[in-house]
């Protein structure tokens, strides 16, 4: 495949921020971000301070963040009495920027405010934010290899995002692992295959569809869609289950005899089960695009990356690195530009408000966020907040289109269909043609 193809990639790069992509993108975040906080506020904070990917506090690391949390009262906020033993470190760290605020200009203001951002790093967090928060962080990571020119932070950062971190969600809180993760799974992949379908028609010269007919594509699909994803899993978790009763015939001792000379049986049918688990891994991130660009159903799309890697597995692989390296640089892209357009008028706001303004952008290095309780502070981070969601959006359209480009460089190179082919594949309907339904497959 020649060069020139896979730079092709990079035009995902402007596409991805076009108005009607940014309304489905801000839809998409909104699916996410919505619910997620409403679980925060309605549950409450589940994670210790340090994050989800760090190690649980013990009762001495509590301990300690007490006994912090309690010099920082007795030096600033002397007159506040907290009852009982713990102090709340959410209601210390208001306490102290609502003092830093009251001293305006003196030098003791700075003082304060450093031990009221003191007070809210031991806030807990609600597993929401704690998820969001670590998802930000391994963008940071992305972002920081591709400034750096280093693949490794940029792979890390990746493999954070897609395994480590839900793995660690799973962990600290089932509960909302399953129930946000569900939900995250459905919402991603009908906005996903929106993106892809609307990638697929550009890329096809049938013009920019607007961002209704794209989720009116989706939905009508939603069900190929998440079956793609969900529906090797559920094979894989069907033929566990069978696998685990095999493991009670060891229990005792004639069963045992039994499970160890029929252990062909569960030793089979645990490969069944590996080897739909390797598809839905190799077949889930392209899933989509064969859904919106050839037409394919559930069962076909889950295995179609599949049968590209097995085809062409060097293709497979540089097409997928050459894809992350486009979201990488995208990735780069938004965080200076989210920067740079809430960054400018903070500052001016700030200079002409005499240092009285709250102060809040979105961060070129992301840190963990927490819905300030000052009021006037609450709405600026909101709409500051509206940024941050639009991005977000705007970079789940970025990875969706890349790998839309990149399902289509793969088929053009595994089966010599050209990139600008798209579903249907037909010339326009007359009066006397029937139009195929939502689940059938392209002809050959």
């Amino acid at each position: 495949m020649p060069f020139a193809r896979f730079a092709w990639l990079a035009g995902c790069l402007g596409t991805a921020v076009q108005p009607a992509r940014l309304a489905v993108g801000l839809l998409a975040a909104l699916l996410l971000w919505l619910p997620g906080i409403a679980w925060d506020r309605a549950i409450g904070p589940r994670i210790d301070p340090p994050g989800l990917l760090a190690e649980p506090w013990d009762d001495l690391e509590r301990d300690d963040a007490q006994r912090t949390l309690r010099r920082l009262a007795v030096q600033h906020v002397p007159e506040m009495d907290f009852e009982g033993a713990t102090i709340p470190a959410e209601d210390l760290a208001a306490a102290l920027a609502a003092r830093a605020d009251s001293l305006g200009r003196d030098p003791e203001a700075e003082r304060v405010r450093m031990a009221a951002r003191r007070a809210a790093g031991l806030v807990p967090l609600g597993s929401f934010q704690a998820l969001s928060a670590a998802e930000a962080e391994a963008a940071s990571a992305i972002v920081d290899g591709a400034l750096a020119v280093d693949v490794r932070p940029v792979a890390a950062g990746f493999r954070a995002a897609v395994i480590d971190i839900p793995v660690a969600c799973l962990d600290r809180d089932p509960v909302f692992a399953v129930a946000f993760g569900a939900w995250a799974v459905l919402a991603l992949l009908v906005t996903g295959g929106a993106f892809a379908r609307m990638e697929g028609s550009q890329v096809a010269g049938r013009g920019v569809l607007s961002a209704r007919d794209a989720l009116t594509f989706a939905a009508d699909r939603w069900t190929a869609l998440v079956l793609a994803w969900v529906g090797p899993v559920g094979i894989a978790a069907a033929v566990g289950v069978l696998c685990y009763a095999w493991g009670f015939l060891f229990r005792s001792d004639a069963g045992s005899w039994v499970g160890a000379a029929l252990y062909a049986l569960p030793l089979v049918v645990g490969a069944i089960a590996g080897l739909a688990l390797v598809i839905a891994c190799i077949g889930a991130p392209l899933a989509p695009a064969a859904i919106a660009c050839d037409g394919l159903d559930a069962l076909d799309a889950s295995q179609r990356g599949a049968v590209y890697f097995l085809a062409r597995p060097l293709l497979w692989v540089l097409t997928l690195l050459a894809m992350m390296g486009v979201v990488a640089i995208g990735l780069v892209i938004l965080r200076v530009f989210g920067w740079a357009l809430t960054a400018y008028p903070a500052a001016l706001v700030d200079l002409g408000a005499g240092g009285a303004a709250p102060v809040h952008l979105v961060p070129l290095s992301p840190a963990r966020w927490a819905i300030p309780l000052e009021p006037r502070s609450a709405l600026v981070w909101s709409w500051v907040l509206l940024v941050g969601v639009v991005l977000t959006g705007a970079s789940i359209s970025l990875v969706a289109g890349a790998l839309t480009r990149s399902y289509l460089l793969l088929r053009e190179a595994c089966d010599g269909q050209p990139v600008d082919s798209t579903w249907p594949f037909e010339v326009p309907l007359d009066a006397t043609d029937v139009a195929p339904s939502a689940s059938a497959a392209p002809s050959a």
